[in-house]
């Protein structure tokens, strides 16, 4: 009686939680089950559906597929996370270049012509955009992250 009790419970184990096979999760069949552990298919059918195996293996499954999507999109999270920032430290750097160069001609220490002016203001616009696009997407990342999680 005890064989046929741990029988039972490694059929339920494999079933539910599958096997690992060649870097992959596998999960058998009843009737494979049945067959690996030599259990009568009709007595397993009725232990399984007596105790919702079917029902723990699919929440099992969903709990897995979960598991690696947020692992993935954590992945992905930290990467776009760490661009943004990055992009925000460039944007302060240039913003500061570019701050000492307007007040240096406003100290008539040196002097520009229109077409360098019309360049510094181009390129101020444009770190303007930068910056706030990555802090858009830090914003982004962290609502969804949070979202996520919840």
């Amino acid at each position: 009686m005890i064989k046929t009790s741990e029988a039972f419970d490694s059929a339920r184990s494999e079933y539910i939680e599958g096997y690992e096979e060649k870097n992959k999760l596998i999960f058998p069949t009843l009737a494979l089950v049945a067959k690996e552990f030599n259990v009568s298919i009709s007595t397993l059918r009725k232990k399984a559906a007596n105790e919702g195996w079917y029902k723990k293996r699919k929440n099992r499954q969903n709990s897995r597929e979960e598991f690696e999507m947020r692992k993935q999109f954590k992945g992905e999270y930290s990467k776009l996370a760490q661009v943004s920032r990055n992009s925000l430290v460039f944007v302060e750097y240039f913003q500061t270049a570019i701050n000492k160069e307007i007040q240096e001609v406003k100290r008539n220490e040196k002097t520009h012509s229109i077409e360098d002016m019309s360049r510094l203001i181009t390129c101020i616009q444009k770190l303007q955009r930068l910056s706030e696009q990555a802090n858009a997407t830090l914003n982004n990342l962290e609502d969804s992250f949070m979202n996520l999680l919840e």
